[in-house]
């Protein structure tokens, strides 16, 4: 082979690489759809402990849901301690919290801008109020899973160590028992 020859095949080389090396990078980085859930598993407990931190963040003060580990409590529950029709519940509305974050942008949940999770959690709050009101009237309305989801987050932080002795005080041996005490502006609630 001539020299003219090798530079102009190695050339040629180069520039191809150069051009089909950031197609193939691009391409594999496209986003794929979530896998839709048979069941909830050990392995979607950061899911849950995402989700309950965006439901009870951490301030300044006080640690939120992550650090009390409130993922954990949810699996559990949903493991160990659901009627039937609150596991689907559940189950459907993790896959939704997915299929939505996809849809909308591209991306899993867990993987999300703090703002973009508020906005997803704040229309499934909206929804869930709507669907009380649907029942309060005497409507037929189905449950929301954004109903339940809260509630496990809320038991689960405030029944933790966390919960119980740094969002609240804490005070293991109350004394005597007093009907009415008022607490002052910016108090913490009994624990």
């Amino acid at each position: 082979m001539k020299r003219k020859d090798f530079l102009r095949l190695s050339g040629s080389l180069a520039v191809g690489t150069v051009t089909t090396a950031p197609a193939l990078l691009v391409s594999g980085c496209e986003p794929t759809p979530p896998v839709v859930r048979g069941n909830i598993t050990e392995k979607d407990i950061p899911l849950l402990n995402e989700v309950a931190e965006t439901i009870l963040p951490a301030t300044q003060d006080v640690p939120g849901a992550k650090a009390a580990n409130t993922g954990d409590y949810i699996f559990m529950m949903y493991t160990d301690m659901l009627k039937d029709d609150d596991r689907a519940l559940l189950l459907t509305g993790i896959n939704k919290l997915d299929a939505d974050a996809f849809e909308l942008f591209k991306n899993d949940f867990i993987n999300l801008e703090k703002e973009r999770k508020i906005f997803l959690l704040r229309n499934y709050h909206n929804e869930a109020f709507a669907y009380g009101q649907q029942k309060a009237a005497g409507l037929p309305s189905d449950k929301h899973f954004y109903s339940l989801f809260r509630s496990l987050t809320l038991s689960g932080y405030f029944s933790s160590e966390i919960g119980s002795t740094k969002a609240r005080i804490y005070n293991p041996v109350p004394g005597g028992f007093t009907g009415c005490i008022p607490l002052k502006p910016g108090q913490k609630p009994l624990g």
